[in-house]
């Protein structure tokens, strides 16, 4: 992002502001149930698969540089846009 060139703004604000803006963006629920975590994305068909895959590894590197925690989301196979947040917990 142009944010830290422009505003000159620290890299870890402007990767706040990124992660922030993919959890807006990109899923539509954030739930929580039996002591796992989910997360809905839009069903829209906004993204390519691989665009998808791309934004969803990004995320979860983002939330890595915060939380120091390596975190894997597990697609659910009965439902495509849903998946299960995995690990750190």
């Amino acid at each position: 992002m142009q944010l830290t060139e422009q505003f000159g703004l620290r890299k870890t604000l402007d990767r706040l502001l990124q992660l922030i803006f993919i959890s807006i963006n990109l899923f539509t629920t954030f739930e929580y149930q039996n002591e796992l975590c989910f997360l809905k994305i839009d069903d829209d068909d906004q993204y390519s698969e691989s665009e998808l895959q791309h934004l969803l590894t990004y995320f979860l590197d983002l939330i890595e540089v915060f939380s120091h925690e390596r975190l894997h989301l597990i697609q659910d196979p009965a439902e495509n846009s849903r998946y299960a947040l995995n690990g750190g917990f």
